[in-house]
């Protein structure tokens, strides 16, 4: 991935991924996850919130940058489990914080999330994240090219 990527994806962009509406840039997050794997190899990565019109389906996406892994476009989905098919993405499971730098909402979650993968290479995620009020959130991933 191109590594102006980062630099030029700002609050107040319009962008437009393929296959999912245009929407404008409304925060930065960072995230900082500790594996399942290894809690010790902290990982972390950029995430960008992103609102479409009223009239769009999804309303709000974000686009995460999971460097070599690839970009991936989350929106809200209707699946409570994974598929009997799904794997586990290890490497991307854990203890996961988020930071917002910039925009809308509160200053930091903490939360746990699992990721599995839907397909043989990734191209298709399944998220499931728990706050620690208890609240559960399930997200569908998609790699991305922008």
């Amino acid at each position: 991935m191109k590594s102006s990527f980062k630099a030029s994806l700002k609050v107040g962009n319009l962008i437009e991924p393929k296959g999912f509406p245009k929407g404008e840039v409304v925060s930065l997050e960072y995230c900082t996850l500790e594996p399942v794997t290894d809690g010790r190899k902290k990982k972390r990565w950029p995430c960008w919130t992103v609102k479409t019109s009223p009239q769009k389906s999804p309303r709000k996406y974000l686009i995460v940058d999971w460097g070599k892994d690839g970009l991936f476009l989350w929106k809200e989905t209707k699946l409570k489990a994974p598929p009997k098919k799904a794997q586990l993405w290890l490497e991307r499971s854990g203890l996961e914080e988020m930071e917002n730098i910039t925009g809308e909402g509160p200053d930091s979650y903490i939360y746990s999330m699992l990721v599995f993968k839907l397909d043989a290479k990734a191209k298709k995620l399944l998220g499931i994240e728990r706050l620690r009020n208890h609240r559960v959130f399930r997200y569908e991933g998609f790699r991305i090219t922008l």
